[in-house]
């Protein structure tokens, strides 16, 4: 399983939590009214208009939180989000749950199926929201590692280039110094060869052919 599908995975799990959260917050909320705990119908001045719908209220505020939380992590796969982003939802949605927990346990008294049940929904909130927030972070680290790769091969390709320019550079210079050398035999070469050329063209004559032309048809 690839990271995404971990996010999405424990995205689920979290979105089923919370539903059943939902559930056993409107069994407590319902517990509470039954045993008078709240009114059933409260005045809204009095204490008891904030626990009306206290536990269901709350359980709602996770239901929010955790839609944040999944359009977070569908924006995280499709690449358009980021893990601090999914990471702060998530957060959330475990901020929003641990109030509700308190909620119920400063208004309820003793132990009972319904308080044991959004307990119970509400730990697993928590846990699939931890599952969450450290697939996140894994993914997120692992992200860094990939760019630090990439950084050091980058590095290692530039460096590489670099090892070649030169390589290029001090070829090109010997090969710049080895035409210098050939030239430079060339020229004494030419020049050695002119020397003997000039010497040939006067020994035994000192002069050119058409010169010794001429001195025989003065002598006949």
């Amino acid at each position: 399983m690839n990271f995404d599908e971990m996010i999405l995975e424990a995205a689920k799990s979290i979105t089923a939590a919370t539903s059943a959260l939902i559930k056993a917050a409107s069994a407590a909320q319902r517990e509470l009214i039954d045993s008078g705990k709240v009114s059933r119908h409260p005045i809204s001045s009095s204490d008891d208009g904030q626990w009306s719908e206290g536990l269901i209220s709350a359980a709602r505020l996770v239901a929010a939180a955790t839609h944040s939380l999944v359009e977070s992590a569908n924006a995280l796969v499709q690449g358009l989000g980021s893990e601090d982003k999914l990471i702060a939802a998530a957060k959330q949605v475990a901020s929003s749950t641990a109030h509700l927990l308190v909620a119920c346990k400063v208004k309820a008294e003793g132990d009972t199926d319904a308080t044991r049940r959004l307990h119970a929904a509400g730990n697993a909130v928590i846990r699939s929201t931890d599952n969450l927030v450290r697939a996140a972070q894994q993914s997120k680290q692992v992200e860094e590692e990939r760019y630090l790769v990439i950084n050091k091969k980058m590095v290692g390709g530039i460096a590489q280039e670099l090892d070649a320019q030169s390589e290029v550079v001090r070829i090109e210079r010997e090969l710049d110094d080895a035409r210098s050398k050939l030239a430079a035999i060339r020229q004494a070469r030419y020049k050695l060869k002119g020397y003997e050329t000039s010497g040939d063209e006067t020994d035994g004559y000192g002069g050119s052919a058409s010169e010794q032309d001429i001195r025989i048809k003065i002598t006949y």
